[in-house]
């Protein structure tokens, strides 16, 4: 792999930086989970999950959520404190209950029981329902990979889309994540608007417009820069109706496969939505993890000699930047804002 040191970092509207050790950060949020009612487990995971994010230069799934969920949590909104259960309904399915909790935890038990099944049926598929969000899908198919699987991960979110030709919102913008075992494979990770909605979320904190060329529109239809206003606006898929199409995809994997809510049946802010984990055994499809891993590298290197970007080097060297400064960087807003919802132990995190 090549390295990336010039590749765009989030812009974060002149605020200043604060660097915070990965080390103090964990054991400070953990423990404000913990307190607020997670399973030590179940804190580990979100917390595991959201300075992933950090260290991957992923803000919008970071520390802007840390506020939002201790609130959540503390509002009884969602479930903090009971484990998933799971149900195996063939040798390569499994099916899981998060019990209106994050998604986190039960995600996560998902790629054990995907692979677990991959193991046994060569693809392995694991169905999570009634859970809220669960992060980055990324941060699962990462595992996964690691493992020495291909995987799609995939979550379904609360109406944000209309269909082309309508005005009315009915599917979410519904992320879908892949990756595959080898350190030039590729890891993406999107969701099909045109910015995630921490994205708007995180522009509305700092005080940042939205770039005009993303194409958000307010509720009267007119162009807007005003994140807020976006945020509460019908969105169009990215793609047009091949956006959408994918978007309707991820509905039926996570929604309607898993028994979770779908489409205009998930209620904003409601732990009714669902994921799904596909794990599949290189091994049983005839190839082997090093045919698997050179065909990425050989791949990987055309698209980097042709001046191009593979999917997930932007992480990668995000990754080994802040793995060498043993610290994330947080803007001053979002930064305070997490420390005055989990506590001084957080602050107290500041390197």
């Amino acid at each position: 792999m090549t390295a990336h040191g010039a590749l765009p970092q989030p812009d974060v509207g002149g605020h200043e930086i604060v660097d915070v050790a990965v080390t103090a950060a964990r054991e400070a949020l953990e423990a404000a989970f913990v307190g607020a009612g997670m399973l030590p487990t179940e804190a580990q995971r979100v917390v595991d999950a959201l300075l992933d994010a950090e260290l991957c230069e992923v803000p919008t799934h970071g520390f802007l959520r840390v506020p939002w969920y201790l609130q959540a949590i503390g509002a009884g909104t969602i479930t903090a404190g009971r484990p998933p259960t799971t149900e195996r309904r063939a040798p390569g399915v499994a099916m899981l209950d998060g019990h209106g909790a994050y998604g986190y935890l039960p995600t996560w038990t998902a790629v054990d029981e995907a692979i677990a099944g991959a193991a046994v049926a060569g693809i392995g598929l694991a169905g999570v329902r009634n859970v809220a969000e669960f992060g980055r899908a990324a941060y699962y198919a990462a595992e996964a990979a690691r493992r020495g699987h291909v995987a799609i991960v995939c979550q379904n979110t609360m109406p944000l889309l209309a269909a082309p030709g309508s005005d009315r919102t009915t599917h979410g913008n519904n992320p879908l994540a892949y990756s595959a075992p080898g350190a030039d494979a590729p890891a993406f990770d999107a969701a099909f608007t045109a910015r995630s909605g921490g994205e708007l979320r995180r522009r509305a904190v700092l005080g940042l417009p939205l770039p005009a060329e993303w194409g958000y529109v307010d509720a009267a239809g007119a162009a807007t820069t005003d994140p807020s206003v976006a945020a509460a606006s019908v969105q169009q898929a990215v793609g047009g109706a091949k956006g959408f199409g994918m978007a309707v995809l991820v509905d039926l994997l996570a929604g309607m496969l898993t028994g979770a809510a779908s489409s205009v049946d998930v209620t904003p802010g409601a732990p009714v939505v669902g994921a799904m984990v596909l794990a599949i055994d290189p091994v049983a499809c005839g190839t082997t993890l090093e045919a698997i891993e050179a065909a990425c590298a050989t791949s990987a290197t055309a698209v980097r000699d042709s001046g191009g970007r593979w999917p997930g080097d932007r992480a990668r060297a995000a990754r080994e930047r802040a793995s060498a400064r043993r610290t994330v960087r947080v803007p001053r807003p979002i930064f305070e804002a997490a420390c005055d919802a989990a506590g001084e132990r957080l602050r107290g995190a500041k390197a």
